[in-house]
């Protein structure tokens, strides 16, 4: 038997799906998708779902036949069939097959077929009142290879469950300069805290597998940070007295490899102005934010900081 497994967990920066539970109404809940490859047709697979004992939510898991090669944000709601679902109404895993699995076109179980590949959705049968919550999945079939890779890239997953971590953006209305982050607790202290930081996003997908660590320095100066993975950089600002040293905080790439993007880095120009050691910094990964900030005479395209993987 061929398996594969891994481990993650639903978060507040996952999609936003409406909730698998028909007598939910409206309510909607997250999901963490993920392209399944079976190396063999007519294999049945089996998939298991199983929540954390120490959490609290209804694990549920879809399965959407998608035509081979295709990757993209949603890639499972938009070019997907719903070919199986599950949920084995015990509230601690959910299991294909069993006897709460659904098949769709009058399929009694779920079989390779030739041409295409798996969509599998991690989510839960209800709204989700707490996150994170951590999942276990596990894929198998009887003969040939499994594989599980990321949605988005197309990128094979690792044990730990993801080809990368979105970093969220936050705009710091007090210090006048925006925050990077892949941390959940960070990114829950800044939305609890609307006051003062304005949320922006998930900005792009910090890659697992990227050598080129990004450095993070607090300019207290001025409240703002200094993110570069540049060793060059790094060394020269660890020489300036303002800037406190915070450490590795994601991977990026230093080249354009295959299905990476560019972050672009603007510098801020009017905080420099007020105070020459405000050295702050603007990133983007869209190339229509790029060019709206080009245009403003406020701050300095410095072009590509490094390269990231793109957000759903």
């Amino acid at each position: 038997m061929a398996s594969v497994q891994v481990s993650n967990q639903l978060t507040a920066t996952d999609k936003s799906i409406p909730t698998p539970n028909s007598g939910d109404g409206s309510a909607r809940t997250r999901a963490k998708d993920y392209l399944l490859e079976v190396e063999l047709v007519n294999e049945p697979i089996s998939i298991d779902l199983f929540k954390d004992l120490s959490t609290s939510y209804d694990p549920y898991v879809q399965v959407f036949q998608v035509p081979k090669g295709n990757t993209g944000a949603n890639v499972a709601d938009t070019s997907g069939l719903l070919v199986a679902q599950a949920d084995d109404g015990n509230g601690l895993n959910s299991k294909i097959p069993s006897f709460s699995a659904q098949y769709s076109n009058g399929a009694t179980s779920l079989t390779s077929v030739p041409g295409v590949n798996y969509v599998v959705r991690v989510t839960s049968l209800n709204t989700l009142n707490e996150l994170p919550q951590p999942f276990t999945l596990q894929v198998s079939t009887d003969r040939g290879n499994v594989t599980l890779k990321d949605a988005l890239t197309g990128a094979n997953v690792d044990a730990a469950g993801s080809s990368g971590t979105p970093v969220a953006r936050f705009f710091d209305k007090t210090a006048g300069g925006h925050f990077y982050t892949t941390d959940p607790i960070e990114k829950s202290d800044r939305l609890t805290n609307p006051a003062r930081f304005q949320s922006e996003g998930d900005e792009f997908v910090a890659p697992g597998d990227g050598t080129a660590k990004v450095q993070r320095f607090l300019n207290t100066a001025s409240g703002t940070y200094f993110f570069t993975n540049k060793p060059g950089e790094i060394q020269f600002v660890r020489t300036l007295p303002q800037f406190r040293d915070q450490g590795e905080v994601f991977n990026s790439y230093s080249t354009a490899v295959p299905g990476a993007i560019p972050v672009y880095r603007f510098t801020n120009l009017a905080r420099e102005r007020e105070n020459s050691q405000n050295i702050t910094h603007f990133f983007t990964a869209s190339a229509e934010q790029r060019r709206a900030v080009q245009g403003r005479s406020d701050f300095r395209d410095e072009g590509v900081a490094f390269y990231a993987l793109p957000g759903a």
